[in-house]
């Protein structure tokens, strides 16, 4: 039951829709937050600071603080548009050009409702108050608009024949734009004609205003603003700034008044660490998350959401459209309101005394709002309940998430292998897609992988006919925290495309010595360690690397292989062979890996620096039910040993595979028939237990 739970909200987590809002959102992260801390740092409610920030000499600080403030908030709406859409676009996985189109598009369309040029034109539509006008307008222009310019009557394709695929796609936008602008003003003179109002957002507010009219001030009343703020919230809507007007009206605090519930009771006792009471997701990923991604996204907000800011853990983990953490989002603040509304009504906390800013940080607020320690008290009993009732929910979400991450690494690694097999070069990284952003994000984390050396090898044994083990192979792994064992070729194409290869290799290189030396030192006989490299490898410093790794460890060069890929196709020739040559003569003996009967192949071992051929896996797979693998595995053996090159089989599974390779006159085998990759000390322990003679 808890798997088909899991499953479902992982299903519509990802809806094409939700994911559309959650992505466009966080995009706007950098933006709230670097307004959201310059209005806490303007505001923050200490008399001694607020004089020290509106002093003489001081006071050019309030005026850069208000002007970043100003200069986000004040654009807020403007700028969701155009994360919204680009979301939408990336999501349609359309390239950059047509991206940029329907950012204007949905801009156009946006403009449209705002009446510039009368006397109902507001710069407040333009900041926070019209946010969910901007949310609803953006999506809404975006499906049109995608709709339409697929229509071939509207494309005007006739008349951009030969022109550039930019200049083309504009004018194509054309007919779709004014279409989609033209509908998006008749219904904005609908709202004027049938409803007296001329903005999405002076409706729906008028709307809510009407809904507490009818209601006595009290229990209930703070109660339905409660849940109906988080609802909004929680489907990506701005409830703070929709409700204002009854914040402001119904709510507004009043030191005379007996009524218990106002904006600032709410601020205080309700939304600390932001909306749903998020401190207390803080809490948990700091203490009960700390090995865990999550862990490191809570130390990223930490300072924010001192503040109440916590659009980091919102969009981040994310909770906004998020069906499994929906049920905490909503219980925890209606909670933490009863508790504290019940409290102060038995006259165990006292009531609110003075109004407090919505950024001042919790446990600080309890005490400045009622003159009292015991709100500081009661704050810390709600966060204490509210950390109980999120934690369950957070570890079932963890669960769905690496689930949903796993099924997208798959989806990754399979069109790489894909790809592999047509022997196309992958372009993961400057895709728009779902694709693009993981990979990109892989990147990024592989970056910190390396710094951090959190990548290691395991070491596969190869062995001789005769059963005794003659070394191994040096085989790359990475287990990201969130996506798990990471496709080891998926890891050297980011690090290809990501200019980060020279990094890797001298990790893995000093790895794979400090490995040969460990074993020497616990094994007296023969033995190698083969590595990887690429073609890229030649194209740097890599003997340097090597040279600098064989001394540090103290190890001759005869002990550590070098294996290049046959599909890795050489380029700049000289410069290949110059350091191919210098390498052979420093000690190491070179193996072409997944050798088969190619061009490249024959090149290969005409050029006389490669001592050893892995035979491509695929052939050895087939042997058993295919002559041509035998015959073509037969060859190659015959043609190594007239050219003294020795054949070593890879994914010897059976005994059948080691039967018929040693028949063919095959001699020297890897596989699971003999051993999985295993760390340095199994290796080691398997190397004494299969010594060469």
């Amino acid at each position: 039951m808890n798997k088909q739970l899991q499953k479902l909200a992982y299903q519509i987590e990802h809806q094409f829709l939700f994911t559309v809002l959650r992505h466009g959102l966080a995009m706007m992260i950098p933006f709230i937050l670097t307004g959201g801390v310059a209005n806490a740092l303007m505001i923050f409610p200490v008399q001694a600071y607020q004089n020290f920030l509106l002093s003489e000499h001081f006071s050019w600080l309030y005026f850069i603080l208000d002007n970043i403030y100003q200069g986000t908030f004040g654009l807020f709406s403007f700028a969701m548009v155009i994360a919204l859409s680009i979301s939408f676009a990336m999501e349609k996985n359309e390239p950059s050009d047509k991206t940029a189109l329907y950012v204007i598009v949905s801009l156009g369309a946006y403009g449209a409702q705002l009446n510039i040029g009368s006397s109902h034109f507001s710069m407040k539509n333009v900041g926070v108050t019209g946010c969910f006008a901007a949310l609803a307008i953006t999506l809404f222009s975006c499906f049109l608009y995608s709709k339409l310019k697929n229509l071939s009557f509207l494309s005007l394709q006739t008349y951009t024949s030969g022109m550039e695929s930019i200049c083309a796609n504009a004018i194509g936008t054309i007919f779709p734009l004014v279409l989609t602008v033209g509908i998006i003003t008749l219904l904005n003179q609908g709202l004027i004609y049938f409803f007296g109002v001329y903005s999405l957002h002076e409706l729906v507010s008028n709307a809510a205003c009407s809904i507490f009219e009818n209601l006595k001030p009290g229990f209930l009343s703070g109660l339905l603003y409660t849940v109906l703020l988080h609802v909004l919230w929680f489907f990506g809507f701005h409830g703070s700034h929709i409700l204002e007007p009854v914040a402001q009206t119904t709510f507004a605090f009043d030191s005379s008044s007996t009524e218990i519930f106002s904006k600032s009771f709410f601020d205080t006792y309700v939304v600390m660490g932001g909306c749903g009471t998020t401190v207390c997701v803080l809490l948990i990923l700091l203490f009960f998350f700390r090995k865990d991604q999550l862990h490191n996204l809570a130390k990223t907000a930490s300072f924010t959401v001192i503040f109440n800011l916590n659009e980091v853990l919102n969009f981040g983990i994310p909770i906004i459209l998020n069906p499994t953490l929906m049920i905490p989002f909503l219980l925890t603040p209606v909670l933490c309101y009863t508790i504290s509304y019940g409290v102060t009504a038995l006259g165990l906390v006292p009531p609110l005394q003075q109004e407090i800013i919505w950024s001042t940080p919790v446990l600080f607020s309890g005490y400045l709002a009622t003159g009292s320690i015991k709100g500081s008290l009661l704050q810390l009993i709600c966060i204490c309940m509210g950390v109980a009732i999120y934690l369950p929910f957070l570890k079932l979400h963890k669960k769905t998430q690496e689930m949903y991450a796993k099924d997208q690494l798959a989806l990754l690694v399979k069109e790489l292998q894909t790809l592999e097999e047509e022997n196309e070069m992958p372009n993961f990284l400057n895709r728009m897609d779902r694709m693009g952003l993981i990979s990109r994000m892989l990147l990024s984390d592989l970056k910190s992988a390396i710094a951090k050396r959190e990548l290691y090898l395991l070491y596969q044994p190869q062995m001789d006919h005769k059963g005794h083990c003659i070394g191994a192979e040096a085989l790359l792994r990475w287990k990201h925290p969130l996506y798990g064992f990471i496709y080891p070729p998926l890891i050297i194409y980011l690090a290809k495309e990501g200019k980060i290869l020279p990094d890797l290799e001298r990790q893995l290189l000093d790895m794979a010595s400090h490995a040969i030396r460990e074993t020497s030192q616990q094994y007296d006989g023969e033995f190698k360690i083969s590595v990887n490299i690429t073609s890229k490898s030649l194209l740097w410093d890599i003997e340097g690397c090597i040279d600098e790794c064989l001394k540090k460890y103290d190890i001759p060069a005869e002990k550590l292989w070098l294996e290049i890929t046959e599909q890795d196709i050489l380029t700049n020739t000289d410069l290949v062979i110059r350091k191919l040559s210098n390498l052979k003569q420093l000690g190491h003996t070179l193996l072409i890996d997944d050798f088969g009967m190619g061009h490249t192949s024959l090149l290969y071992l005409q050029s006389n620096y490669f001592n050893v051929v892995k035979l491509d896996g695929s052939l050895v797979k087939k042997m058993p039910e295919s002559k041509t693998s035998q015959k073509i595995i037969s060859s190659i053996v015959e043609l190594g040993q007239e050219l003294d090159i020795d054949v070593i089989a890879e994914y010897v599974e059976t005994e059948e595979h080691r039967r018929m390779l040693e028949e063919l006159g095959c001699h020297w085998y890897q596989g699971y028939l003999f051993s999985k990759p295993v760390e340095l000390g199994e290796f080691i322990k398997y190397l004494k237990e299969h010594p060469e003679c």
